[in-house]
């Protein structure tokens, strides 16, 4: 499915969508407690079904009622499937599951489509075997599939590198108290997005287990801890609010975002702000913000180590800044679903805004963008960012295979269309 859009005014209210991070890990956390969880509100997208049905080949029972799961934990004993999962093209889930099937007793196979299989998992499978867990990858390469021969957890303290993905910190943490003994992971390096680290952390507290936390450095879990299980439910999706109030940026109209916590972990809650450096009006509501621009926008230049998943949304409002926005630290998002830094910099070419990569650094000449015909790469969030971009251009833009939203935000357009994006199916 193709999606063109119009230049367009929007403004409004949008209520963010439940937030895949949270989603994620609450679903493997009541797996892993002692009893049955009632989860409310949760993402079902693409990415969070694959965590679903993952579990569930590990003898997990989840039931779906509305958007509410009951999980049965099983305090972490689970059973190694006679097929291998697939996991799509999920990150989060093959790196989670990775970990969680290390308490499986017997050989679980994962694996996913071809860019999931191109994506880097070596330094977790190094990580797993460091505390006796027999892990490797299929085709040699320290990318998936990966064969885990679960059911020995020794723990102890281990080193692993922090510049590639914090999912690995995160998947470790999470079956820390499962092992024989202590778990104390060091971090070589700066660790990259610490923020989806703090919120692993903080739901696994509220889940029973705690973590001591040395800076975002040194992670160290008692072994023996117990997760119980609870009625817990997924605040709303700051990365996805995002697009919305990039969309108040671009468009020079209010837009408010309801349903997010604003004493939130997850880091992209800090995007707002970022649009107030630029010259945006931001207010804070009880539960949302609301931004609005009413005078032109500034290049900034910002480190976006910790905000990977809206690195492209601000490249977007740079486009229509005055000046040259760098947005630094970003190596990392080479990947993603996409070699982001590289789909970001064709992308906006083909709208007339001139963008380059150099020293971690994004660098983007703001302008005037053109519509253009934009590939998604088959990644959600090249297809969102420049749908909002779209709105501010000269002239329609067509979002080709624009289905690839439903990785994350299966709702996305419906709710841009809400708040009067000009929008048309083709």
């Amino acid at each position: 499915m193709d999606i063109k859009i119009f230049p367009s005014q929007v403004s409004g209210t949008i209520i963010a969508p439940p937030s895949k991070s949270v989603t994620h890990r609450a679903i493997i956390l009541a797996s892993l407690a002692n009893g049955t969880s009632h989860l409310k509100n949760v993402l079902l997208s693409d990415d969070t079904k694959n965590t679903i049905e993952g579990l569930r080949s590990l003898g997990i029972i989840i039931e779906q009622k509305g958007n509410d799961l009951i999980v049965r934990g099983t305090g972490g004993k689970l059973t190694a499937p006679q097929k291998p999962i697939f996991l799509g093209n999920s990150g989060s889930s093959i790196r989670m599951l990775t970990a969680i099937a290390a308490l499986a007793n017997g050989t679980t196979t994962l694996t996913g489509e071809k860019r999931l299989c191109q994506r880097p998992i070596g330094d977790l499978l190094t990580a797993l075997r460091y505390l006796g867990v027999n892990a490797r990858s299929q085709e040699n390469n320290d990318c998936p599939p990966v064969i885990i021969n679960g059911g020995k957890l020794n723990g102890g303290t281990i080193t692993i590198s922090g510049n590639i993905s914090s999912q690995y910190i995160t998947a470790l943490l999470l079956i820390a108290p499962f092992a024989k003994k202590t778990m104390e992971i060091n971090v070589d390096g700066k660790l990259k997005s610490k923020p989806y680290v703090a919120l692993t952390i903080d739901l696994m507290k509220t889940f029973g287990v705690k973590v001591e936390n040395n800076n975002f450095e040194t992670f160290v879990v008692q072994n023996n801890q117990v997760y119980k299980s609870q009625e817990y439910t997924v605040e709303g999706d700051y990365s996805s609010a995002a697009y919305f109030f990039a969309a108040g940026a671009i468009t020079k109209q209010i837009v408010t975002v309801r349903n997010l916590n604003t004493d939130s972990e997850q880091g992209d809650k800090r995007f707002v702000f970022l649009l107030e450096e630029m010259g945006c009006a931001v207010k804070q509501n009880a539960d949302g913000f609301s931004v609005l621009r009413n005078k032109e926008l500034n290049a900034i230049d910002v480190s976006m180590s910790n905000q990977p998943d809206t690195v492209q949304t601000l490249a977007v409002i740079a486009a229509f800044a005055k000046g040259n926005t760098k947005i630094r630290d970003i190596d990392h998002l080479r990947f993603k679903e996409s070699d982001r830094i590289s789909t970001t910099i064709q992308e906006l070419a083909k709208m007339g805004i001139q963008c380059s990569y150099k020293n971690k650094t994004l660098y983007i000449a703001g302008g005037k963008p053109n519509g253009a015909q934009i590939e998604t790469h088959n990644d959600h969030r090249v297809a969102m960012s420049f749908a909002i971009a779209a709105l501010g251009a000269k002239g329609e833009t067509v979002i080709q295979n624009a289905e690839v939203v439903n990785k994350s935000y299966p709702n996305f357009f419906d709710d841009l269309q809400s708040v009067g994006a000009k929008i048309e199916k083709i």
